[in-house]
């Protein structure tokens, strides 16, 4: 099964950033116990660039890499045993740099020009970010008309609220969510917390 159709199944992708070697394991063990059995890591602190390679001791997680921007990140990204790469923005050195390097990598997208470039360059899965920020919802109806053959992943501002709504969208394969393990509760480690949250998401999306 392609990591496209993993994120599709699970349909929601939660987001956090990890500072400590520490917080890998439980980490994958909150997800696995959810049934979600895949995280995107975000590139947000220059500590967590040293400690994403723990990831390669827990296969059962599929391991999104993001906030992607240089060459550097992806190649520590490939160290880790990354799946998939997502960028916060259309870079077509970083896509080609990705494509060499045989890893699939979903860029962030607004536009129509920039949906446009990713679709010219073979892709079909994007990230729409930031969703809410971005016209949300009623932008994304309006580009299923434009746009029939381009699946969207969500991401910024994403709720239990809003995400059915997303969900609903035939051009919406999954929403990325960074509420549910927040790095406050991470610092914390608040993982009974952050497993609630992480199953009460699984089972709205899947009730629906």
């Amino acid at each position: 099964m392609s990591i496209f159709n993993v994120i599709a199944e699970t349909k929601l992708i939660p987001l956090t950033t990890i500072t400590s070697r520490d917080d890998v394991e439980p980490l994958c063990e909150v997800l696995v116990e959810a049934s979600i059995p895949l995280v995107e890591i975000t590139l947000r602190d220059e500590r967590t660039l040293d400690i994403i390679d723990e990831f390669k001791k827990f296969p059962e997680v599929y391991l999104g890499v993001g906030t992607i921007r240089s060459e550097l990140h992806i190649d520590l990204a490939i160290n880790a045993s990354a799946s998939f790469l997502i960028t916060p923005g259309y870079s077509e050195n970083l896509l080609n740099y990705a494509k060499q390097k045989n890893m699939p990598l979903i860029p962030g997208v607004q536009t129509p020009s920039e949906i446009m470039k990713a679709n010219e360059a073979g892709l079909s899965t994007l990230k729409f970010f930031p969703a809410e920020l971005s016209g949300g919802l009623d932008r994304l109806k309006a580009y299923k008309s434009v746009f029939p053959d381009i699946k969207f992943i969500p991401t910024g501002g994403i709720t239990n609220k809003n995400a059915l709504s997303y969900l609903s969208l035939d051009n919406v394969s999954a929403v990325g969510a960074s509420a549910l393990i927040s790095p406050d509760l991470v610092y914390s480690k608040s993982w009974s917390e952050i497993k609630s949250n992480l199953k009460d998401s699984k089972e709205l999306i899947t009730k629906n």
